[in-house]
């Protein structure tokens, strides 16, 4: 199966459960979930999602950026009914942090791979903030200028 047909199926699933579960599940600001929230999904929709599909799109939704800065020690964590179900625990949001920098830094390493094959574009070099102010006026055309550039459109030499 390939990437983009997992990542349709995880976003398949994903939808279903905002549909089904809209107080816990959102992509908007996602909120911690229950630990053990798996299960209670698995109880709840039964075979409309198989195991595999739902634990690919659950890590892929706990995954996402939103989330793990969503997780801060001392947040509540929600159940299936949108009522609270536990905190998130100093430890908890250790582990998040640590893998939203692993991602941070995954995903710089993919851009710099990428790059290195090709002709990395020339980044501009950043101008001082009062240079940003105002645009640069363009360069007034003396009259020899204006001769020199007509001998050359004539095919002049001279």
């Amino acid at each position: 199966m390939s990437k983009a047909a997992k990542r349709a199926r995880n976003a398949a699933v994903i939808e279903l459960l905002c549909e089904r579960f809209p107080q816990t599940f959102n992509r908007g600001g996602p909120q911690p979930l229950k630990v053990g929230v798996y299960a209670d999904v698995v109880a709840a929709l039964g075979d409309a999602v198989q195991a595999r599909d739902l634990q690919s799109a659950l890590r892929a939704y706990t995954s996402n950026a939103r989330y793990l800065r969503a997780l801060a020690a001392g947040a509540c964590r929600v159940g299936l009914d949108g009522k609270p179900a536990g905190t998130v625990t100093a430890e908890d949001e250790a582990v998040a942090k640590k893998r939203l920098a692993e991602s941070v830094n995954e995903t710089a390493s993919q851009v710099k791979v990428a790059l290195a094959g090709q002709d990395a574009p020339e980044l501009p070099a950043a101008r001082p903030a009062a240079e940003n102010e105002k645009p640069a006026a363009p360069k007034r055309l003396s009259l020899a200028d204006l001769r020199e550039a007509g001998r050359r459109r004539r095919g002049d030499a001279a």
